[in-house]
């Protein structure tokens, strides 16, 4: 009788400067506590985004942002608890150059890590992996939204980048040659539980060429699930142990550990919540999917053309542009400027953006949401930053 095949996939995952001891000397029991480790060694298999650059040496590019990076050493909590593929398509692998992508690529093959998403040029990234066991073959593809210090080159370290027709055209070739697809996509707006219309869309496209699981990474919150055209797909993950912030906020308390049990007759996923923890995450006791669950019914109404719907999930998408990204934006538009930076100190950032947004005519706002939106100003405004930037140094 033919065994089934239960893979873990976890959400986003590094070590900080608290946890690093732990991390190091690989005191799985203080990082993630006895349930979660049970769970991956029982697992067959297990896959997690790792969310920085393990490096020694490295030294980080200049970029908007932080950036992440652990000691190579870290890696002995993540080898002792079980963790067998690592995902590199993301927005920090690239953080500490070429050495430090090498340094970190070199530390998970001694540990026995398969790593994929990353290679020495764009066309030498080694996208997916293949997990052969127990009859079954499960391909994991990964890719990420590409950044100026994540984007590959002929002669550049990088990572696979989602181009729509080539990641669709890869993804119906490799369903051809395995019995479940399983892609793994980092991108999508970060500290929010729905994710953008892009994503939703982009979804859709890998699933109808052949996906059947997609789970969101990078969002750093819990979203909503999917069943779409056979496949099951995953709108937020969460972080799995990702403590970057010392600031515990609804989106980054929890995330959820997917466990995937893929047969003969089709797969079958189990969600588990973890919650963060002081130096790391354990299981949460309580698995209260009532938010997820919530958000969901909301999507699939909003699917189903419930008007209702979609004005409530837009006005929740548009709170949080308006309380989080919109200040930083308009700040960033407004370009040195004494008499602005004064006027908001103090202020919180929906003030800031009332304060900010209130400086430009309605056509300046109209022409800087045409560059944005329009392909060919896009591009054309990319190019005159770029050479500004390099004027400024």
């Amino acid at each position: 009788m033919e065994e089934n095949v239960r893979i873990l996939f976890a959400g986003d995952t590094f070590p900080v400067p608290k946890n690093f001891d732990l991390f190091a000397s690989g005191d799985t029991g203080a990082l993630f506590g006895d349930k979660l480790c049970e769970l991956f060694s029982s697992a067959d298999y297990s896959v997690c985004n790792l969310e920085g650059c393990l490096t020694d040496t490295g030294v980080a590019v200049e970029k908007i942002g932080p950036s992440v990076k652990a000691p190579t050493e870290t890696l002995n909590a993540l080898t002792r608890l079980g963790l067998r593929a690592a995902t590199l398509a993301n927005t920090h692998t690239l953080d500490f150059g070429e050495t430090g992508h090498n340094e970190m690529r070199d530390a998970l093959s001694r540990n026995g890590i398969e790593y994929f998403g990353t290679g020495d040029s764009i066309d030498e990234i080694k996208k997916y992996i293949t997990v052969e066991l127990k009859g079954q073959r499960i391909i994991l593809y990964t890719v990420t939204e590409l950044f100026p210090f994540n984007t590959p080159g002929k002669n550049r370290h990088g990572a696979n980048g989602y181009d729509e027709y080539a990641v669709c055209r890869e993804l119906s070739e490799l369903k051809k040659s395995c019995d479940y697809l399983v892609v793994l996509y980092h991108g999508g707006a970060e500290m929010i539980h729905y994710n953008t219309r892009m994503v939703r869309q982009r979804f859709h496209r890998m699933a109808d060429n052949g996906a059947d699981i997609i789970i969101s990474q990078h969002t750093h919150a819990v979203g909503f699930e999917e069943r779409y055209n056979g496949a099951y797909l995953l709108h937020g993950q969460g972080n799995f142990c990702f403590n970057l912030s010392p600031r515990v906020s609804e989106f980054t308390a929890e995330g959820v550990l997917l466990e995937v049990e893929f047969g003969s007759g089709g797969f079958t996923v189990k969600k588990h919540l973890v919650k963060r923890t002081e130096l790391g995450c354990e299981y949460d006791p309580e698995q209260d999917f009532s938010g997820f669950d919530e958000r969901t019914r909301l999507h699939d109404r909003l699917l189903g053309g419930d008007a209702e719907a979609e004005a409530e999930f837009d006005r929740q998408f548009s709170a949080y542009c308006k309380s989080v990204w919109l200040p930083r934006l308009i700040r960033v538009f407004r370009g040195i400027n004494p008499e602005d930076d004064k006027a908001i100190e103090g202020l919180s950032m929906e003030q800031t953006a009332e304060y900010l947004t209130s400086k430009f005519a309605k056509r300046q706002l109209m022409a800087i949401r045409m560059m944005l939106a329009n392909d060919e100003f896009n591009e054309i405004a990319i190019r005159f930053i770029d050479d500004a930037i390099k004027g400024k140094d």
